[in-house]
């Protein structure tokens, strides 16, 4: 992928790298330490046909500035590929897919469709792909925590610092599920630079999978 991808990716791909972190970052708790009906709540996300869901991602700001807020659309095909796409205006919409061997970037601001290997794809997400059941084995222990979230105190999980791969700075991972789902629902993620919180909203398991959720279409006069 170009220089010029890299950029016109950014907010996409920094959003569907937290989401991938958030979900990588369920399964390392499951691993050890996990109360009665945890492991089976990741192992419904990483064994599912589909999982889809609204996500909400708040990033702090280094310098003191509020926080950098975005949403999006998450479709996830265990074994087959995964979609992110930015609901503001002029928006991103990113998609991976392994069956394919593409990834695809579209960019509304500029009209423009990015195009690059399967493989050009950070490890990660190709791994949250093409190995989702690998991430069950991770030795990274957890001790419960309760923090406030949303208004209310939630009882989710912390686990020890590590470093979740693709550059990505050492960071502290803390996640809660929803009591109504039994599905992740709130992710948090620090380092020393910064922090990400990731919420779920509406994330359900389908009973198969569709894989013409990961189909691109893009405007008449794309370049």
């Amino acid at each position: 992928m170009t220089s010029g991808t890299k950029r016109a990716g950014k907010d996409a791909l920094r959003a569907i790298l937290a989401v991938s972190c958030a979900l990588v970052a369920a399964p390392l708790v499951a691993a050890f330490a996990s109360p009665p009906g945890f492991e089976q709540m990741v192992a419904r996300v990483l064994r599912a046909p589909q999982v889809t869901g609204r996500v909400l991602i708040a990033r702090s700001d280094p310098f003191g500035g509020p926080d950098e807020r975005s949403s999006g659309r998450l479709w996830y095909l265990p074994g087959r590929g995964i979609r992110f796409r930015t609901e503001e205006r002029g928006g991103e919409d990113l998609v991976l897919d392994r069956e394919k061997d593409v990834l695809l970037l579209y960019r509304a601001g500029e009209k423009m469709l990015y195009r690059a290997p399967y493989d050009r794809a950070p490890a990660r997400l190709r791994q949250l792909v093409s190995e989702p059941e690998r991430f069950l084995d991770k030795d990274l222990r957890a001790t419960p925590e309760r923090r406030v979230i949303a208004g209310a105190a939630r009882d989710g999980y912390r686990l020890r610092r590590a470093v979740l791969g693709d550059s990505l700075p050492s960071v502290s991972v803390w996640i809660a599920g929803d009591p109504a789902t039994g599905l992740p629902r709130w992710i948090a993620a620090y380092s020393e630079d910064d922090s990400i919180r990731i919420e779920f909203r509406g994330l359900s398991v389908l009973p198969s999978a569709n894989p013409k959720d990961l189909e691109l279409r893009v405007p008449h006069g794309t370049k």
